[in-house]
């Protein structure tokens, strides 16, 4: 591999949420504090899957993947076999209760020319970390990365607020926000309607763009050896979710209507939260569980992953907000049947080609009567597989973003 010029610096802006990994064995990647903890890189964030995935297909371009860690103490990193450097840095909570980093803020010389470096920001904000980046850094390159809805101060200022000094705070960082767009050479953002919200910010270039998927490794594969290999009974339906649980995500919704239904059918929960949030979800599923209706996986590999997408009958996603989700481009790429809320980048595909069952965030009542349907025998149209890959496969996505990192250099 030659040595590029011109590096990439992904910024994760918040810690690694250790809460959620507490009764998990630790990344393969970790190291002791002195105070007694740990600190660990799992090396499958957002700003890692891009690294990796650019560097598959162009050595145009040197990458790191830097990230705040309100445990670590001094600097910890670990170069990936295809050479990106994933860096932890020191980090300190903010009397605003923000996160920020005066180690990361002095990582790369003052004097270094604008033209090799590029910072890639993920957004939710433009206090805390990504602000001091920016006032660190403002001579370099800036491309910014919306993972969710684009949620911006505009948004809040017209909601109803009791408390008049939220309206002020959300005033402020509106005129804030508009100042550091002008620092940013370009946006990625996920679905055609963030795109109005950002034009009240931005004048900037604008590329719609979310993650991607390995379609080779989530492919269909015999459903039979699925089933039999997660010992699920052949004639049964089998719906299944993978997500994060918190309360974003609705699974608790789900649970509560599958909870009044009378088909038979199995739920499979794959994925963690906290273990008050996982405690919740399991005394809302006790019917279930006692009729044997539900089970929780816990979290799975993306090569264990592969199994229950094409073990299932039905993908389940009902998120408030999402980008993509990459759960449901999975799910989609071994050929499953989608049911899911009205947003992010997947329910739009799936719309325009009138596949899946697309519902309204909160319309629980037509989530009820649309599972019953289904689970009565009512087929869904499921979204051709090249479709799937000319979206969202990896090396088409990766693509799109080295194409923005050299027209931000340009």
């Amino acid at each position: 591999m030659r040595k590029s010029i011109y590096k990439i610096i992904h910024i994760i802006n918040h810690p690694p949420a250790y809460e959620e990994y507490g009764d998990k064995p630790r990344p393969k990647w970790n190291w002791d504090t002195p105070d007694g903890s740990w600190v660990g890189i799992w090396g499958y964030d957002w700003a890692d899957q891009i690294a990796n995935e650019c560097l598959k297909i162009s050595d145009e371009f040197e990458h790191e993947v830097w990230r705040p860690d309100l445990r670590a103490k001094k600097i910890y990193s670990h170069t990936f076999e295809n050479g990106y450097t994933h860096r932890i840095f020191p980090a300190v909570e903010t009397t605003s209760k923000e996160i920020t980093s005066p180690e990361m803020l002095i990582a790369l010389p003052q004097e270094s020319s604008k033209d090799k470096f590029i910072f890639h920001l993920g957004y939710p904000h433009f206090i805390g970390l990504n602000k001091n980046i920016i006032d660190t850094y403002c001579r370099h390159r800036f491309v910014l990365t919306f993972h969710g809805e684009v949620n911006l101060p505009y948004n809040a200022l017209f909601r109803m607020q009791r408390n008049p000094l939220k309206k002020i705070y959300y005033l402020k960082q509106h005129f804030l926000a508009k100042q550091y767009f002008k620092f940013v050479d370009h946006i990625t953002y996920p679905s055609e309607n963030n795109k109005t919200t950002l034009s009240n910010y931005y004048n900037g270039t604008l590329t719609k763009l979310t993650m991607g998927i390995d379609s080779g490794k989530f492919r269909t594969i015999d459903k039979k050896e699925c089933r039999k290999k997660l010992n699920l009974a052949g004639d049964r339906k089998v719906l299944l979710t993978v997500s994060r649980l918190y309360d974003l995500k609705q699974v608790d919704k789900i649970i509560e209507i599958l909870n009044e239904l009378n088909e038979d059918f199995i739920f499979l929960v794959v994925g963690h939260g906290t273990s008050e949030y996982e405690k919740y979800l399991n005394e809302k599923a006790k019917k279930l569980l006692n009729q044997n209706k539900i089970r929780f996986e816990g979290y799975k590999t993306s090569d264990e992953l592969v199994e229950y997408y094409n073990a299932a009958d039905l993908f389940i996603h009902v998120s408030k907000s999402e980008a993509g989700p990459v759960s449901i481009m999975e799910a989609m790429a071994c050929g499953l049947a989608i049911f899911c809320t009205n947003v992010g980048n997947t329910a739009e595909l799936l719309k325009e080609n009138n596949a899946g069952i697309i519902v309204g965030t909160k319309e629980y009542k037509i989530w009820k009567q649309r599972l019953i349907e289904f689970l009565n025998g009512k087929s869904i149209y499921t979204l051709d597989i090249a479709t799937v890959k000319k979206h969202y496969d990896w090396n088409n996505v990766a693509k799109k973003f080295l194409e923005i990192y050299k027209g931000v250099l340009n």
